[in-house]
C-alpha cells in the first residue's frame, strides 16, 4: 500500500517450508489476495501449508484467510488465546479449523517447535508473536516494521546502503502506534530487550517490512532511538 507521500507500507506473509508441512505466518490482505495466492501456489507447488499463524485480527493480517482456506481446507489457524473467536474471526472460520496458542507456550507444528509470546508493541490485545528456535526467527507483528520508497519494495537489509534508516522506522511507529507518544520510552525500551535478550534472534520478520537477517542489532538500536524521540 502506498501512501500520498509515495511510501510504501508492506503486507508480508512468511512461509516456512517445513517438511512436517509449510508453516505460514499471517494471512495478508484481502487486497492482495490474487497476487499473495499465486505466490503461494508457485511456492508451494502441490503441498498444502500445515498450518496459518495469525499474529492478531486486523484485516492486513487476516483478510485472505478465506482463499487460503478455500484452497486448502485441511489447514489450521493458529491464534492467540485472547482473541475472541466468534467476534474477531469471520463466521465462516469453522471451530475445527482453530488452534490457540498461549504466551509463554512452546508447541509442535508439523515437528517444528514454535513459542508463543504476549507482543510487546500491539494495536489489539490479543496479539501475540512466535517464535521459531530452528532459523531464529521472531515474527513481531506489527513492531519493527517501516515505511519505505517503493523501490525498496523487494530489497533485504543486506541490500540496502545503510540497512533499515532510523526514518524508515520513525515514520512508521508514530503512524502505527499513536499511543506512543502517552507512553515512557525507557520502560517500552527496557521491556522490549527482555524478549529480544531471552532466545537469540537472527531474524526479525515484521509483518509491514521485509524480513530484516543480517542487520538485526543494528536495528534493535536505531528502534530504541526512535522509541526515545517518540514517546515523551
Amino acid at each position: 500500500m502506498t501512501g500520498d507521500d509515495g511510501q510504501l507500507e508492506a503486507v508480508r506473509v512468511y512461509v516456512m517450508l517445513n517438511d512436517g508441512g509449510p508453516l505460514v505466518f499471517d494471512a495478508g490482505s484481502h487486497l492482495h489476495s490474487t497476487q499473495i495466492m499465486s505466490e503461494l501456489h508457485e511456492l508451494l507447488g502441490q503441498t498444502a501449508p500445515a498450518y496459518v499463524f495469525l499474529t492478531h485480527t486486523e484485516l492486513p493480517h487476516t483478510g485472505n484467510i478465506k482463499a487460503i482456506l478455500d484452497t486448502w481446507p485441511d489447514a489450521k489457524l493458529v491464534v492467540s488465546s485472547a482473541i475472541l473467536p466468534h467476534v474477531e474471526l469471520p463466521w465462516w472460520v469453522r471451530e475445527d479449523q482453530v488452534l490457540y496458542g498461549y504466551p509463554g507456550s512452546v508447541e509442535s507444528y508439523g515437528g517444528r517447535e514454535i513459542a508463543f509470546l504476549d507482543g510487546i508493541l500491539k494495536d489489539q490485545p490479543g496479539t501475540h508473536w512466535m517464535y521459531d528456535a530452528q532459523t531464529q526467527t521472531l515474527f513481531t507483528a506489527d513492531a519493527f516494521g517501516y515505511l519505505m520508497p517503493s523501490d525498496a519494495d523487494t530489497k533485504f537489509d543486506d541490500e540496502l546502503p545503510d540497512g533499515i534508516p532510523v526514518s524508515w522506522l520513525r515514520d512508521y511507529h508514530a503512524s502505527a502506534f499513536r499511543f506512543l507518544p502517552m507512553c515512557m520510552g525507557a520502560k517500552v525500551s527496557a521491556d522490549m530487550d527482555k524478549i529480544l535478550n531471552k532466545r537469540p534472534v537472527s531474524v526479525l520478520a515484521p509483518t509491514h517490512g521485509n524480513a530484516i537477517r543480517a542487520t538485526v542489532p543494528e536495528t534493535i538500536r536505531r528502534f530504541h532511538q526512535v522509541i526515545s524521540e517518540i514517546c515523551k
